[in-house]
């Protein structure tokens, strides 16, 4: 019986770690590069927009990887700069965004999420 319960803790220790490990190999700030690197694909220096700046991009959540996070884009982004308000910013990214994701045809791999407004991330 002890051995039992010895062994059921160490898989439950084992799965703990293997989902903290995978929550600390992706932070906000990855997303946050990886949406700057896509846009520089696009010859778009986000940092370099005018003030009232929003970015989105459709995020793969189930495909991130360590080779992703290192070299990977999204394939649709969203943006605008030179907005009135937060409120509309987010509407010009997350619009442009969508458009991009049905061209694309990728709606099943990804969901368009606001990234950035100005230099605030807006990862949830």
């Amino acid at each position: 019986m002890i051995k039992v319960l010895l062994i059921l803790l160490y898989l439950l220790s084992t799965n703990f770690n293997i989902s903290v490990n995978a929550e600390e190999s992706l932070t906000k700030n990855d997303i946050v590069d990886i949406f700057k690197r896509s846009m520089q694909h696009w010859n778009i220096d986000y940092d370099k927009l005018d003030e009232n700046k929003s970015g989105a991009a459709c995020i793969p959540w189930q495909t991130i990887d360590k080779s992703f996070i290192k070299e990977g884009i999204f394939t649709a982004l969203g943006y605008g700069f030179n907005l009135y308000d937060i409120k509309i910013a987010k509407k010009a990214s997350l619009e442009g965004c969508e458009r991009m994701r049905r061209a694309n045809k990728i709606e099943s791999t990804c969901k368009c999420e606001m990234v950035l407004y100005n230099n605030d991330i807006l990862l949830e």
